[in-house]
């Protein structure tokens, strides 16, 4: 499974980005809500995440950067930009509709290191809220990239691994989609052998 990810001039041009589809409903479930998303990369800058749910009143209790916003109505992205290390490390970023975002680095579910203050500049989440759907935008910086892959290519021609998730943990309407299909017995997005081929 492969994401073609399109170079962009800027935050406007998403439009014209390939759609994928969080539609891998691993664990069963009756509810499932239609998720989209769209993904480009402006050079020496930044990577743009367009996600959109259509979930009416989504679930939002949390509102500070550091929650569990898993808890809440939640969309993800998981990127790995060294996926042929044995072991590889990877960067998770999870959002709510409030817009508040758990955003942390490792190698594994356990032990997860939120980015540090100085790395974070550049990094944002916007979320809204329309009558039938909601969204988040993300922006990702090359320069946070660079500071936990020194040696990322990130250029036309490369490649990377991601995965995205749309989930609710617990509580009612509980439910956990993935763009690439996970084989897990139990829920697990923090599976990097699972995650798809991203081609720039």
């Amino acid at each position: 499974m492969t994401y073609n990810v399109s170079i962009i001039n800027s935050p406007e041009e998403l439009s014209n980005c390939s759609v994928f589809h969080v539609d891998q409903f691993n664990w069963g479930g009756t509810y499932r809500p239609v998720t989209t998303g769209r993904l480009g990369y402006i050079p020496e800058s930044a990577f743009i995440l367009e996600m959109e749910c259509e979930e009416t009143n989504p679930c939002r209790t949390y509102q500070e950067d550091g929650d569990p916003v898993y808890l809440d109505s939640a969309m993800e992205a998981f990127f790995c930009f060294s996926p042929e290390e044995p072991k590889p490390c990877y960067l998770n970023f999870e959002m709510n509709a409030n817009g508040a975002m758990l955003a942390c680095f490792g190698q594994a579910r356990q032990n997860r290191t939120p980015f540090p203050k100085e790395i974070r500049e550049g990094l944002s989440c916007h979320a809204q809220i329309g009558k039938d759907s909601w969204s988040i935008r993300l922006v990702l910086p090359v320069t946070l990239i660079k500071a936990i892959y020194p040696n990322a290519a990130l250029r036309a021609g490369s490649t990377f691994t991601c995965n995205f998730y749309k989930i609710k943990e617990e509580g009612e309407l509980t439910h956990f989609a993935s763009f690439a299909p996970i084989s897990s017995p139990e829920p697990d997005f923090h599976l990097p052998e699972y995650f798809a081929r991203a081609q720039m």
